[in-house]
């Protein structure tokens, strides 16, 4: 029978990788929102919705069909990365996930805040098909949100009274600081580029 000594040696080889592939990980996660908001660091396709309107599915009050971009490189997302793999098949449909990124904040987008009760569209992690016609854009899966909780969104262009019937792709107004925060020292920025709309006086 191997003496403990002898086993030693091999057992740590065998740990010591698995334990660097979780501590990179755990890297690259983190919870700082209000609602236990786990934040993962991807880097792959995506589809960017911050700013997508949305339309009720047909006979499913709790679902909408977004409109959204597509895009490549680094974005957050609240489920591991390796959960949302891009893939496409045998008929050439792309499938891709719709994550968080700064970039249309980089753009000059202004996020809006809307007031609870207002229906909005949960679209992070959802699954998203890109359009066959136009490789830029993605038609995502959501989620309706009815709840009293303030809510925004980048799309709108600061016009509040969208709040209630365009169905915007969005954001609790806790998540969208602590995803914003997240991303902006992922990506080393010095300040935050998410500017907000005006509140009327």
């Amino acid at each position: 029978m191997p003496s403990l000594q002898s086993i030693k040696p091999a057992l740590f080889s065998y740990i010591l990788p698995i334990l660097a592939v979780l501590a990179v990980s755990f890297a690259y996660a983190q919870t700082s929102s209000s609602s236990g908001l786990t934040m993962y660091l991807c880097k792959q396709p995506y589809a960017l919705c911050t700013s997508a309107v949305c339309v009720p599915v047909p006979g499913d009050p709790t679902k909408t069909i977004c409109s959204c971009a597509v895009e490549d490189g680094a974005s957050m997302s609240s489920v591991a990365c390796n959960t949302l793999t891009p893939s496409t098949d045998a008929n050439g449909i792309r499938t891709i996930y719709s994550t968080y990124s700064l970039t249309q904040s980089v753009q000059g987008l202004k996020a809006m805040k809307c007031p609870g009760g207002t229906p909005w569209s949960q679209c992070l992690n959802k699954v998203c098909t890109v359009d066959p016609s136009d490789p830029k854009k993605a038609l995502c899966l959501c989620d309706v949100v009815r709840n009293p909780t303030e809510w925004m969104t980048l799309g709108g262009n600061c016009d509040t009274s969208t709040c209630s019937t365009a169905y915007w792709s969005g954001a609790t107004v806790p998540d969208a600081y602590s995803g914003g925060a997240f991303m902006t020292k992922a990506m080393g920025l010095d300040k935050s580029p998410v500017l907000w709309c005006p509140v009327a006086p």
